[in-house]
C-alpha cells in the first residue's frame, strides 16, 4: 500500500515535527464507492493511520450549548502528540503526560489518566481519541450505509456517506468510560443516531458529522469533526511548568 496519497514529507523528532519541502499534490481523484460500512471504516482507519499529522477542528452542540475545539495531531514514534484549544483553555498532550493552562496562565502538568479542564470532562488520554480521525471513524463500525453521493466540501471533491448508527455498538467500542456511559444511557432511552462521513481523495476523511435524536425526533446532540492539511509541519513540545 502507498505510504500516503497526499505525499507531504514530515520529519519527526522526539517531541517535535520538523518542516520539509512540500511536493505537488496528486490529482483529486476519489476511490470507488464503498458498498458496506466495514470496508469503508477499515480503509479510512488504515489511510488515516498512515499519515504523520493532521489539523482538526470539532464543534459539539447539545441542548443549545456549543463547544468548539481546534488544534493539530502528530503521530510520533513514542505515541500520539496533540495541541488543542477550547475557548480560553490550551492543552498539550505528549507521550507521557498532558499540560493545560487557562487564559494564558501558567501551565499545569497532568497525568494521562487525569481529567483535563475541558467541557467534555475527558481524561488527557481520552481527548486524543475524541479528535483523532482514526478513532472517530472507527467508532462507526456496525453502522449501516443508507446513501452515498458526490459532493464538494471546502473546495475538496468528496464522496458523502450517510449512515444509521447503532448506539450500543458504538458505546462498546468507546474506551472513555464517561462517554461510553452517555452512549449507553442514550441507547436505553431510545435515542437514535446517524452519521455522515465525507471522504476525500485517497480515502481520507474530510468531515464527520454525528447526530443524536430523542424519541420525539428532536436533535439532542450534534458533533462535527473537520480534517485538513494532512502531513503538515505540526510541532508539539512539552511546555515549561511554572
Amino acid at each position: 500500500m502507498r505510504r500516503s496519497v497526499v505525499p507531504l514529507l514530515l520529519c519527526v523528532g522526539v517531541l517535535t515535527g520538523c518542516a520539509a519541502e512540500r511536493t505537488p499534490l496528486p490529482a483529486p481523484t476519489l476511490e470507488p464507492v464503498a458498498r458496506d460500512t466495514a470496508g469503508l471504516v477499515k480503509a479510512l482507519v488504515s489511510r488515516a493511520d498512515e499519515q504523520y499529522s493532521v489539523r482538526f477542528d470539532a464543534e459539539t452542540t447539545m441542548s443549545g450549548r456549543r463547544v468548539r475545539v481546534d488544534g493539530g495531531l502528530l503521530r510520533a514514534r513514542e505515541g500520539r502528540l496533540l495541541t488543542l484549544r477550547e475557548d480560553a483553555v490550551d492543552v498539550v498532550v505528549v507521550a507521557d503526560a498532558g499540560y493545560a493552562r487557562t487564559n494564558g496562565g501558567s501551565w499545569k502538568r497532568l497525568n494521562r489518566a487525569d481529567r483535563a479542564p475541558l467541557k467534555s470532562g475527558s481524561t488527557v488520554e481520552g481527548i486524543v481519541d475524541e479528535v483523532d480521525p482514526r478513532s472517530v471513524v472507527a467508532s462507526l463500525r456496525g453502522a449501516l450505509i443508507v446513501e452515498n453521493a458526490d459532493e464538494t466540501v471546502d473546495g475538496v471533491p468528496t464522496r458523502r456517506y450517510t449512515m444509521l448508527v447503532d448506539l450500543r455498538s458504538q458505546a462498546e467500542q468507546t474506551p472513555e468510560l464517561a462517554h461510553r456511559a452517555q452512549l449507553l444511557a442514550a441507547y436505553e432511552s431510545g435515542f437514535t443516531a446517524t452519521a455522515v462521513v465525507w471522504v476525500g481523495p485517497g480515502n481520507l476523511p474530510v468531515r464527520v458529522e454525528q447526530t443524536m435524536k430523542t424519541l420525539e425526533d428532536n436533535v439532542f446532540q450534534r458533533t462535527v469533526h473537520r480534517y485538513a492539511d494532512w502531513n503538515a509541519d505540526i510541532r508539539v513540545v512539552a511546555p515549561a511548568v511554572g
